[in-house]
């Protein structure tokens, strides 16, 4: 059931009108109730995180998780669609697929920086399905103001000067692009953004051959692994995958297309992908909660006319078969490929990311992975 919520996450579909009420006033994000995870309050982000990384010859190793105690920057994090709330959108409780959605997604970035996740008011798995038999019309209002909201708060409270990471997913993604376009481009706030990490992006729009423009005019995709200043955007499909037209990267015209520029590699080209994610059922009780496996996943953006978006490959060897079987496992609607891994496929690539652009951002180097 969990991870089926988290494929139903958000095209680039409008969102569902919701009545002018009280629940329409804004969220008082001052209150620390209204975060899932905060400097001080952030259990959901720093707990049962500890991992086996298995090398690409099968040796194995233990990598225990250490939240960092004194981190250069800040990551803001908005959480793709997962509500399982019986209601068009959901109030502000922290529910437990929400609370398990952060954990997963965003928790192992407490090793590089201090991570904000409001809990917001999204378009639920039920208002989805609802919009999608034609029953509501199109409004972003609410959940577009609670982000907004969230990042306002965010600034005047706890920012003070320090470089952000804007971290998304689907519906997460939407919302903070739009943030970015409507707030932070071009204006004095982008000088405080490290990067942004759009992942399960339906369109980014940018001009052909270039690397800033259309959805962005000043805030540019990124072309090297220690840029900062810059975002990064992608969905994801298995090598072999023959859906007609994707949902991310879609199609553009009058000389744009969708940017794909995924953290494991942002110079272009393939990139070997750092693949974390819980681990099997009849994996010994006494394993840590998580495995990353290295060296058996690559992938490489390419664009067509279904899309532009990150094509993953298994490689081969004796476990390909097991792999692929378990990655086609998450192509459960067409053509939104890869959708529910946009995130663990990229994680080690990120925290890598995040490494080099500290590094860059605060002018002293960061010891990698």
């Amino acid at each position: 059931m969990h991870r089926v919520m988290v494929t139903v996450a958000a095209l680039a579909i409008p969102f569902l009108a919701v009545p002018s009420s009280a629940q329409d006033a804004a969220t008082d994000y001052s209150d620390a109730t209204n975060w899932i995870c905060r400097p001080g309050a952030e259990s959901v982000c720093t707990s049962g995180l500890d991992a086996k990384v298995v090398e690409p010859g099968g040796a194995s190793k233990l990598l225990p998780f250490v939240p960092a105690a004194n981190p250069a920057i800040d990551c803001i994090y908005v959480y793709p669609t997962i509500s399982a709330e019986q209601t068009t959108y959901s109030d502000l409780k922290q529910t437990p697929e929400v609370r398990d959605v952060v954990n997963r997604q965003v928790g192992r970035l407490t090793s590089k920086c201090r991570v904000f996740a409001p809990v917001y008011r999204q378009l639920t798995i039920y208002g989805l399905k609802a919009m999608m038999r034609g029953e509501a019309k199109e409004n972003f209002d609410l959940p577009m103001g609670d982000v907004a909201a969230a990042w306002a708060s965010y600034l005047a409270h706890d920012n003070g000067g320090r470089g952000v990471v804007l971290i998304g997913h689907s519906q997460g993604t939407i919302l903070l692009q739009k943030l970015i376009a409507d707030t932070i481009d071009g204006t004095p706030q982008q000088k405080l953004i490290v990067s942004a990490f759009l992942a399960g992006d339906p369109s980014l729009a940018i001009p052909k051959g270039k690397v800033v423009g259309g959805t962005f005019a000043h805030f540019p995709v990124c072309s090297s692994k220690a840029q900062t200043g810059c975002a990064y955007a992608w969905g994801t499909y298995l090598k072999g995958d023959d859906s007609p037209l994707h949902a991310f990267g879609s199609p553009q015209d009058n000389g744009m297309i969708s940017a794909c520029e995924h953290p494991a590699a942002p110079s272009g080209g393939t990139g070997d992908l750092k693949f974390f994610h819980r681990k099997l059922a009849t994996a010994p009780a006494s394993d840590p909660p998580w495995v990353e496996i290295l060296g058996a996943f690559s992938g490489k953006c390419y664009a067509d006319d279904s899309g532009n978006d990150f094509i993953v490959t298994v490689a081969p060897g004796p476990n390909h078969d097991l792999y692929e079987k378990g990655l086609k496992r998450a192509e459960i609607v067409s053509g939104w490929g890869l959708h529910l891994e946009d995130v663990p496929l990229a994680l080690g690539n990120i925290l890598d990311v995040l490494d080099a652009e500290t590094a860059t951002w605060t002018g002293r180097p960061v010891a990698a992975r």
